[in-house]
């Protein structure tokens, strides 16, 4: 896959980190929320 578009590559993956980091914090806040309101 690397020796395909190598140039396209880190994009996908500097996305992908972006939409995990993204979805991590969201959880983390819900997590965070629920345990202060509680």
């Amino acid at each position: 896959m690397a020796d395909k578009n190598p140039n396209t590559q880190p994009v996908e993956l500097n996305r992908t980190s972006l939409f995990l980091g993204l979805l991590l914090i969201f959880v983390l806040a819900i997590l965070f929320s629920s345990y202060f309101f509680n």
